[in-house]
């Protein structure tokens, strides 16, 4: 496949997500908020906690919708910041994202391993598809957050070791992780809150090794493994204007694997209360080592995403 066609794939699924995401968000915008004169609607001003609490992995804000509710029992001296959504209401977010994750680290199975080496500007040389994205649900100071990745990259640049002249390697990941939470902190003020989060990293690998003729004559070796990981961690988000917001998160665990961890640091923008753009740096690491199948890998590289409410 092209380079020209990888990232047409590519881009093609994160867009068509998008453009779902965006119909959906359309579809429950109600028809009244464009026609409301009372002389709170009249303010432009977005609430800082709305927009700041987008981002990934640490998605939410809160509903415009139901600020309405509360605009209408507002004073004009009562502020020009909307209320936030009640506590009571369930509030959703779904992000489709893209992540330009570069691959280090080895890979093996049984008696054989190679070596990577790609950086994320290598990403559209190796890769043959993704599909990436997360949603989150919260009510009150309670949220579950799932991320889902779906990657499948050929890397013809692997070291095969003395025994071999080259290596045609394919790695299809696919992790799953599902966490749920307690807001720690809040401060509606600053736009600004902290969260606990647990819960699990579910792992998919497998692999593919084309080994070309060297000391030893040529081999193809293929394995694949199935893991489940406990993590725990921390988000945070913080406003940095009416419209830019900071977003974090961080965790760490194993069980079936030895370790893994997760950082996420980034920023974006608030197109309106609905929509965020949202773009950062990412790192995710594992190391699994068990019945003759190795997988030490780190994937890092910048994210770009869309975060849509409803």
């Amino acid at each position: 496949m092209s380079l020209i066609l990888k990232s047409r794939v590519a881009f093609s699924v994160f867009f068509t997500l998008a453009t779902v995401g965006a119909t959906i968000i359309t579809a429950q915008t109600p028809a009244e908020n464009s026609s409301i004169n009372s002389p709170a609607s009249e303010s432009s001003t977005i609430n800082p906690k709305a927009i700041a609490s987008n981002g990934l992995s640490a998605l939410s804000f809160e509903d415009p919708v139901a600020n309405k509710k509360h605009e209408a029992k507002r004073t004009a001296n009562d502020g020009a910041y909307p209320q936030a959504a009640d506590d009571d209401e369930w509030q959703f977010q779904v992000s489709p994202y893209f992540w330009l994750a570069g691959l280090h680290g080895t890979g093996g199975v049984g008696n054989r391993s190679i070596d990577v080496d790609e950086s994320f500007s290598d990403v559209f040389g190796v890769l043959n598809f993704a599909f990436m994205g997360t949603f989150e649900a919260r009510k009150g100071r309670f949220v579950s957050l799932t991320d889902l990745q779906y990657v499948s990259v050929s890397d013809d640049r692997a070291t095969p070791g003395p025994f071999f002249s080259d290596v045609d390697a394919g790695f299809k990941t696919f992790v799953f992780d599902t966490e749920v939470g307690y807001r720690i902190f809040d401060d509606p003020d600053k736009g600004a809150s902290v969260d606990l989060l647990g819960g699990i990293r579910v792992w998919h690998v497998s692999t593919d090794f084309e080994f070309g003729a060297g000391i030893l004559p040529a081999t193809r070796i293929e394995g694949s493994r199935n893991w489940v990981d406990g993590v725990g961690g921390v988000r945070g988000k913080a406003a940095l204007s009416q419209k830019w917001f900071l977003t974090g998160k961080f965790d760490l665990g194993g069980g079936s694997s030895n370790f893994t961890y997760q950082l996420f640091g980034g920023a974006g923008y608030g197109i309106n209360e609905k929509i965020a753009l949202i773009f950062g740096y990412r790192v995710l690491d594992v190391n699994y080592n068990k019945n003759n199948f190795l997988y030490d890998m780190n994937q890092r590289g910048p994210i770009f995403g869309l975060g849509f409410k409803f």
